[in-house]
């Protein structure tokens, strides 16, 4: 008596329930081109090799235009007393 079964009950139809695989090496230059990319179409300014204090200062500087422009509300109003939610931009 044998307890092979055949390729066929083991693994399925080849034709329709296999797929490739993974490649056996990625492609870390195409890959790096592709999250360029990616990156660029999302609007994603730098890299992910970008100089952190620059990073800082850019951030520093928007939100301080924030608070400039009432966005972002300062001063010693108490958490409780703050609204649930920033304020939005869309109209009412």
């Amino acid at each position: 008596m044998t307890h092979h079964k055949s390729n066929r009950a083991v693994e399925g139809d080849p034709e329709h329930a296999h797929n490739r695989g993974m490649p056996l090496r990625s492609d870390d230059d195409e890959l790096h081109a592709r999250v360029v990319r990616e990156r660029r179409e999302a609007g994603l300014l730098g890299g992910p090799m970008d100089d952190p204090e620059a990073a800082y200062r850019r951030e520093r500087v928007e939100i301080d235009l924030e608070v400039g422009s009432g966005r972002i509300p300062t001063g010693d109003v108490t958490r409780r007393a703050r609204a649930p939610y920033p304020p939005s931009s869309y109209g009412d």
